[in-house]
């Protein structure tokens, strides 16, 4: 009988361990959480770069609440060596690399134009309910990416409704009709505000 609770305990002990090991090894392999950081203020634009970017929807949340904080213009680089200056002037940008932009006017958060650069354009195709004030987008996809984003921007942008109300909304709905994004125009489509769900 000792023998047998020596052996239970063994086993206990070594099955803890197991455990210990495989989450070390977890924690090592585990994803790199994301991270901004200041690049260079130009005559243009502020520029930020997020090393290591995945396009996933971690990735992109992030992003867009980084983006909330900061008003004016600002340019989100993946790649430190993605935009040339020539002291504080902007000279140009490394189009084989994901970046995202952000347009605002006089130092304020109202979004005017939100873009992303296509690295391979899929484009989607949307089925839409339109209510009062408001159109919902369901389309074929599981989780935001960049393409789904600008597909979703894009829309928004040319579709003329959000012109005739005050306010008007658009919300991204993925095929499980879960929301993933919501876009709030305001002033008759001047400006937008941007929700990641």
């Amino acid at each position: 009988m000792q023998k047998f609770k020596l052996f239970i305990l063994f086993c206990l002990c070594f099955l803890f361990l197991l455990n210990c090991s495989n989450n070390s090894t977890n924690f090592s392999d585990n994803k790199q959480s994301p991270k901004i950081e200041f690049l260079k203020e130009s005559d243009y634009a502020d520029f930020y770069v997020l090393n290591n970017f995945k396009d996933n929807e971690e990735f992109i949340k992030y992003i867009f609440e980084f983006a909330k904080e900061k008003n004016d213009l600002l340019w989100i680089l993946t790649d430190k060596n993605g935009a040339e200056f020539d002291g504080k002037f902007f000279s140009s940008l490394d189009t084989s690399k994901q970046r995202l932009s952000f347009f605002r006017k006089n130092n304020s958060l109202k979004n005017y134009s939100i873009r992303v650069n296509f690295l391979e354009e899929i484009p989607l195709s949307f089925s839409v309910e339109e209510k009062e004030n408001q159109k919902q987008l369901k389309a074929a996809f599981n989780t935001l990416t960049v393409n789904t984003v600008q597909n979703f921007l894009d829309y928004a942008e040319k579709d003329q409704a959000k012109k005739q109300s005050p306010t008007y909304t658009y919300l991204l709905l993925n095929k499980n009709n879960q929301q993933k994004m919501k876009l709030n125009y305001h002033e008759y489509g001047d400006w937008f505000e941007v929700e990641i769900f």
